[in-house]
């Protein structure tokens, strides 16, 4: 059984974005375990860039075990692809790593593709 400790850390979460620059949203999000997922996404959403010609992709992982890298992995290819002006990301991230939002948006859906590949490890 989870401590308490464990336990928040598992439902309280923070936001980074990647629109040219790396910035942290300054606040910690706690929500209840059953929001968890939908609020995550919600807020990474939130500080993508919104308006007409704007192409969505969103990927929702857990990882399976302690020894996985979840949060660094997504960090590294956010931060490869936002040297674009046509490309913007977000990471909403728990603070135990173990769950996380990655939301990635471009004006070129093939950009996207590239993006989803190179995370899927499948080239198309």
């Amino acid at each position: 059984m989870q401590s308490g400790i464990d336990a928040d850390r598992a439902r309280a979460f923070r936001v980074r974005s990647y629109l040219g620059e790396v910035r942290d949203v300054r606040r910690t999000f706690r929500v209840p375990a059953e929001e968890l997922a939908a609020t995550m996404k919600r807020a990474a959403l939130a500080v993508l860039p919104k308006g007409a010609g704007w192409h969505l992709l969103v990927f929702s992982v857990e990882r399976t075990s302690e020894a996985e890298a979840l949060v660094p992995i997504l960090d590294r290819l956010a931060r490869r692809v936002m040297d674009a002006p046509d490309l913007a990301a977000a990471l909403a991230a728990t603070l135990d790593g173990n769950r996380a939002v990655l939301a990635v948006s471009a004006t070129d859906p093939k950009r996207l593709e590239r993006v989803r590949a190179e995370l899927t490890g499948k080239k198309r």
